[in-house]
């Protein structure tokens, strides 16, 4: 991608939305093959690190539960800075360290990679730039392998790098022997076959949210609220935001937001409440009670026949399929992606602001020109 002369066009975004069907159909098999030839050579590690900024961090937060679960690994989530210049330093000799960018030029994913090998610790690299400092940077390199490129606020881009740790957790668990070959082709059917409902589930909630992004004022507040794997999508979700109307919308874990955003959710708050079954549906359902007890906007994203979170919520958003949870985050991100493209579209607005060279330049700057720490 050419960042110096960029496209900000809505069909960007609208190409970059769509292509996640197929690629979660045809990509599991194909990413399982080329960790398995890439990372042949690696022994397993006593623990886990996802490191990224932004979407690539989220993508990290959406997929640990994962190496937990498949591969029985204790993992961390953590926004690159919190690793590279606080935690690296404590991290077992033995350890993977996962940093995913997109770009690879990512300045604090850079300096992820390169304090982790001074430390020691096994440097696997996530991008789609296999030239980049990032690849360069890490012992062994994993392409995302997404081919709609074009630029926009981060949908396939994101979607590949669930995918790939996904299948990466797939096979630390086959490496350390607690899953076996049969399970492992098991559960990369089961992700391959996501991409029905996923295709379902774009068709369902397109006109909704169509119609809500322009219902919904620009001057309103707004906020996603997610636990467990989803506590990443609220993220996600309020990046998507943030990108395509530079609007300051709210990224919650479900519990926390009755501690804190609950304060100020009224009139002017239109509330997702992201609502898998899983361990935390109770708990969704006992918040979206609480949003509408305020008068508020309550927007259940939820499995399409559960008509008990259905019934709580001013407008429900299907979700297909009833996936498991653990890797729920393929289908939960969607909502957020149309929603966000319809707003932005619907108020008239550049995505990210980059319509002001000035402020394309400064984050340009910020990301990518930061000074790395040795």
């Amino acid at each position: 991608m050419d960042m110096k002369n960029l496209t900000l066009q809505w069909d960007n975004m609208r190409a970059g939305i769509d292509a996640q069907v197929p690629f979660v159909r045809d990509g599991a098999r194909a990413c399982y093959q080329q960790v398995k030839e890439e990372l042949r050579d690696l022994k397993t590690p006593s623990r886990v690190y996802l490191v990224g900024c932004g979407d690539s961090w989220y993508s990290g937060m959406a997929t640990r539960l994962a190496f937990e679960e498949w591969a029985g690994r204790p993992t961390e989530a953590l926004q690159a800075m919190e690793f590279s210049r606080y935690l690296v330093r404590y991290a077992p000799s033995d350890s993977w360290v996962i940093a995913t960018s997109n770009s690879g030029r990512v300045s604090r994913t850079i300096e992820c990679v390169k304090r982790a090998r001074g430390e020691g610790l096994t440097t696997i690299g996530l991008t789609s730039a296999l030239d980049s400092p990032l690849a360069q940077a890490a012992a062994s390199v994993l392409d995302l392998g997404y081919t709609e490129r074009r630029f926009g606020p981060g949908t396939s881009s994101y979607t590949a790098s669930m995918l790939l740790s996904y299948i990466l957790a797939l096979y630390l668990g086959e490496l350390s022997g607690r899953l076996s070959p049969c399970e492992v082709e098991t559960q990369l059917e089961y992700i391959s076959s996501l991409a029905d409902p996923m295709r379902k589930t774009l068709a369902a909630i397109d006109a909704p949210l169509q119609q809500l992004a322009q219902r919904v004022p620009l001057a309103a507040k707004i906020a996603f609220l997610g636990a467990g794997p989803n506590y990443g999508t609220a993220f996600f979700s309020m990046a998507k935001l943030i990108e395509a109307a530079r609007h300051n919308t709210i990224g919650q874990e479900l519990e926390e937001w009755a501690h804190e955003q609950y304060f100020v959710t009224g009139l002017d708050t239109y509330t997702f409440v992201l609502a898998p079954r899983g361990a935390g549906l109770d708990r969704a359902r006992e918040q979206l009670f609480a949003v509408r007890a305020m008068g508020s906007h309550a927007i259940a994203v939820c499995e399409a026949d559960d008509h008990e979170t259905r019934s709580l919520a001013d407008l429900s958003v299907p979700v297909f399929g009833q996936p498991d949870e653990i890797v729920s985050p393929l289908l939960y991100c969607l909502p957020a992606e149309v929603f966000a493209l319809y707003f932005g579209i619907s108020k008239g607005l550049t995505m990210l602001g980059f319509d002001d060279e000035h402020r394309k330049q400064v984050n340009f700057r910020q990301i990518f020109q930061s000074q790395i720490m040795p």
